[in-house]
Formats: C-alpha cells, structure tokens, sequence
C-alpha cells in the first residue's frame, strides 16, 4: 500500500503542476517525494544557482513551522518570492509558490539579494515579472485542492512510521535523490554521488534505474536541461552562462546536448519562447 499511496502523491503533485501551480513538499516524512522538494519556477531556479543562496532558502524555510497552528498562511519568502503554505503537521508542509504579489516589499528583497550574492538586480526583477504569476489565489478554492493532499500525507506518514528508514532501498534512493537535487549544477559525477552517500557506484546506477528508469547520467542531465528552460525562456542571461549555471562544464556540449532533447538548439528555443 505505502508504494501505492506514493505513487498516487506523486502522480496528484505532478497533474497539480500541470494546472499551473507551483506545488512542493517539505520536511519530515517524505520518503519517495523528494522530486516535489525543491521550488522549480524560473525565479527560485536561477537563485539555487548560487550555493550558497539555496542554503540560506532552505535555512529560512525552516522557521516557518513556527507558524504551524496558523494552519495556512500567505507569505513572502528572503528572496521576494510569495507563497501558500499549508500545514500536514508540525513536521511537514505543503507549498504553493512562484506568487509575485507584492513588487514594492519584493524590490527591496531582491536589491539586498543581489547585493549579497552577487546576482544583476534589473535580470532578477526581468524574471520576476516574466515569470512569476501576480494575482493572488482564491484561497478557499485552492484549499479544496491542496487538503486532499495533506490527507495523503498524513496516511504516508503513519504508513511509514513502523518502518526504520535506514533499512530500506528507497530511504537509500532518497539519499541519493538529495544530493543529485542539491547539486546537479556542478559537474558532478556518479563516482562523487557514491562516495557522498556513502554507497557503490554499481549501487547508484541500480537504484536510479529502479527509482526512475533512467540511467543517473541522463537524470542529471534531463535536471540540468529542464533547469535551462526556464532560464532560457525568462531571462537574457548569456547562452554560455545559462550551460554554466546549469551544470555544462564543457559549454561547447551544451548545445548538442540541448537540441537532442528539446529539437531544437538553445539560441532558437529562446526565440520560440519570446514569439510565444
């Protein structure tokens, strides 16, 4: 049942997605869910390009489950960017992001940002405004939607309660799930995810075909073409920059690699996107 009740998480955060909503899960007990961990619209996604930025996100993150008897709240994260939470628990909590509601409060955010890590203010508001949906939600609709998928939450956590983590494959999967998550962008290897978590390589390969039935390699560089995308279509950031951002060591690579998944090259899916 616990395989199934994943699958069915997954397969609602996915259509969710697909509707146009930024939906996330975070904290505790999420075992098999670590693919819906990490904020993916275009704005989060260039600012996780810098390590250390990401560290801060996921630092601020924590303080939120303070605000756990709230129930659901709307609020505006360190970078600028507003979101829904709804709580599962004081362990768990769900997001709906990628909310620029607020430009004045924002703009301040995003000057002291850019003036910490070094990001170009005018490409992060470009992305702002190009990227990030600026009406608000009607919440007593939206939480329709999302308290099915606190219910779900709640029954995987009690489902996975008597069961020690640590002994089972997909607890291992999700480890190495995090940190290919956490650092796709740099040139990272499956020899560096082994010794990161602590396995064989033969053990990688094995679980990332298990778990998502692809190969690590083209895994991380599905992740790294997707993250792409986004900054293709929002931003003017150099092509040569974005395969850097990205993880493309080798920037000569990145175009064939691009075109072999998306048909066409960098240079005219950015064009496609503009015309659209």
């Amino acid at each position: 049942m616990k395989e199934k009740l994943i699958y069915d998480i997954n397969q609602y955060i996915t259509y969710l997605n697909n509707t146009g909503l930024f939906v996330t899960v975070h904290g505790k007990g999420i075992s098999g869910l670590l693919e819906h961990n990490i904020h993916r619209n275009p704005f989060c996604s260039l600012v996780k390009t810098y390590e250390d930025a990401w560290k801060k996100c996921v630092h601020c993150q924590q303080k939120i489950f303070k605000e756990y008897k709230k129930g659901c709240l709307f609020g505006m994260c360190y970078a600028g960017v507003e979101e829904y939470v709804f709580f599962v628990n004081d362990k768990t909590f769900i997001s709906v992001s990628g909310y620029g509601i607020n430009r004045k409060k924002a703009t301040e955010r995003i000057s002291r940002l850019s003036q910490e890590f070094y990001f170009k203010k005018s490409e992060l508001l470009r992305i702002y405004d190009n990227s990030l949906k600026h009406k608000e939600e009607n919440i007593e609709e939206l939480s329709v939607i999302i308290k099915p998928l606190c219910h779900m939450l709640n029954l995987l956590q009690l489902l996975l309660a008597d069961i020690p983590e640590t002994e089972t494959q997909s607890a291992a999967f999700d480890s190495l799930l995090a940190f290919v998550q956490h650092n796709f962008m740099h040139d990272i290897t499956i020899r560096d995810i082994a010794q990161a978590c602590a396995c064989s390589e033969s053990t990688v390969c094995h679980l990332f075909k298990q778990y998502t039935g692809f190969p690590v390699k083209k895994y991380i560089t599905v992740l790294r073409i997707e993250q792409a995308k986004k900054l293709l279509e929002t931003s003017d950031i150099p092509i040569s920059t974005v395969a850097q951002m990205c993880g493309f060591s080798n920037i000569n690579y990145f175009p064939t690699a691009f075109k072999k998944y998306e048909g066409v090259n960098p240079t005219e899916y950015r064009a496609l996107a503009v015309v659209s």
